[in-house]
């Protein structure tokens, strides 16, 4: 038997949740319009305002990444 190829996509659940209450749509939802599956006015937003929440965690860790290890 063959080992799965394919990587799976993590997604912060802390935002999917909030965003899920948010805009009163399934936490499913939110996924597949994060990954870009659904196409709609509210999809773009829950996507937008995902990488906008997501944005300064990322921005944390490499700070983080960067002050420890120079």
């Amino acid at each position: 038997m063959d080992k799965n190829t394919q990587k799976r996509i993590s997604f912060n659940t802390q935002i999917v949740k909030v965003l899920s209450s948010g805009y009163n749509v399934t936490e499913y939802f939110v996924r597949e319009c994060i990954k870009g599956n659904k196409k709609s006015l509210t999809a773009d937003q829950i996507k937008k305002k995902y990488n906008e929440l997501n944005s300064p965690t990322l921005n944390k860790i490499e700070e983080f990444i960067n002050n420890n290890y120079e």
